[in-house]
């Protein structure tokens, strides 16, 4: 009988790519949600499903990452998982409707079936079994949640999805002391391809908007500085910090390696990706009014979504006890502190503006990260 373990590291498979995919939909679905409701109860509801998603995501990464996705049980168990993952990004728009308890119910059985698997990659290794046993039953309190939620009136939904939120960090926190079995280089790619993707998502959602408007040169210059901002982006995430986050996993203990990915992977990429979907937010709105200023809440998602995603990153290499070059920090402070004057000024003139300033950062630190020894923080 063969097993379903991985004997040795692999890339990133196709099962895993496609599983993906579907995720990046549910982003996508986030978005959407987001921009419809740019409230602070719009904001608060959106972070809470991102983070459920995240979180089921996040389960698969860690379980798939020590799986022979090769093998026919392998794939056929991701395969049941990305139709309850489609399902579950399906009906995010409809969690206050009457229908909305399909989406805890999909949650919960996708849920339950990444546990399953972590507990059949773990047979036969005690230690790596007692770390799965302890996350199982902190993770149980965050699905009673979430069962409460299917049951809960449609306006009382999203409070038991906030707790089971909440229960998720606390399971994380203390199950991330256990050992873990984790190959280094495969979890590292699988979260940089899914930064990849959603930035890339982020893109055909302003393209799809870009049809639905009359052509004109403010429309152009938008859609012009929205991809150079997004392959700046990529750039100071690609550039050198993801190699620098997986050099240091690699040197981590087995005692340690667990806590790393947790910390550094797991918490500090949430930031990161949700930074993408307000980054999306705002080129859906300047495409939409290019030669208008943005609305307050549509410069608050440009500029917060790029802050995410530059301090996301930057809490990563600070939690890899990477040195994380000061330029990053100014761009932060920078694109907080304009966005009043963004404010004053055309769509299209912020969103070139806000496109230069990441460009240079990616710049900056290209030129200041080639020496590796440069970027370690001395203990």
């Amino acid at each position: 009988m063969t097993t379903i373990r991985g004997t040795e590291e692999q890339g990133a498979t196709f099962v895993e790519l496609f599983f993906d995919l579907v995720f990046v939909f549910a982003v996508t679905q986030v978005t959407a949600v987001l921009a419809q409701d740019l409230t602070v109860e719009g904001l608060t509801r959106a972070l809470i499903v991102f983070w459920l998603v995240w979180w089921a995501w996040t389960q698969y990464t860690w379980s798939l990452n020590e799986a022979d996705t090769e093998h026919v049980s392998i794939r056929l168990i991701t395969l049941v998982a990305t139709a309850l993952a489609f399902l579950m990004a399906v009906t995010i728009p409809f969690i206050t409707s009457p229908f909305g308890w399909l989406f805890p119910v999909s949650y919960l059985v996708l849920r339950m079936v990444g546990i399953s698997l972590q507990w059949r990659l773990a047979a036969g290794d005690s230690v790596w079994a007692r770390s799965v046993k302890t996350w199982t039953v902190l993770s149980s309190l965050g699905l009673l949640a979430i069962i409460a939620a299917v049951f809960l009136p449609p306006d009382r939904r999203f409070l038991a999805l906030a707790v089971a939120a909440l229960l998720d960090v606390v399971a994380a926190l203390g199950a991330g002391r256990g050992e873990w079995r984790l190959f280094s280089s495969h979890f590292a790619e699988r979260h940089g391809l899914f930064v990849i993707i959603v930035l890339g998502e982020s893109l055909i959602a302003a393209g799809l908007t870009v049809t639905d408007q009359p052509l004109s040169v403010g429309l152009l210059l938008v859609a012009v500085t929205a991809v150079a901002g997004t392959c700046a982006l990529w750039w100071t995430y690609f550039g050198w910090a993801k190699d620098a986050l997986e050099d240091r996993m690699k040197a981590q203990l087995p005692a340690t390696l667990g806590r790393y990915a947790r910390d550094v992977y797991s918490f500090a990429h949430f930031p990161l990706i949700f930074g993408v979907i307000g980054f999306a937010v705002g080129i859906e709105e300047a495409i939409a009014h290019p030669k208008d200023p943005f609305s307050v809440p549509g410069a608050l998602a440009l500029c917060l979504g790029v802050a995410l995603i530059l301090g996301g990153t930057a809490l990563a290499l600070t939690l890899a006890r990477v040195q994380v070059p000061l330029a990053r920090w100014w761009a932060i402070v920078l694109l907080l502190v304009a966005i009043p004057f963004l404010r004053a000024v055309p769509a299209w003139v912020a969103m070139s503006l806000v496109s230069v300033l990441v460009a240079g950062l990616a710049v900056v630190e290209d030129f200041s990260q080639h020496d590796p020894g440069n970027r370690e923080v001395s203990s």
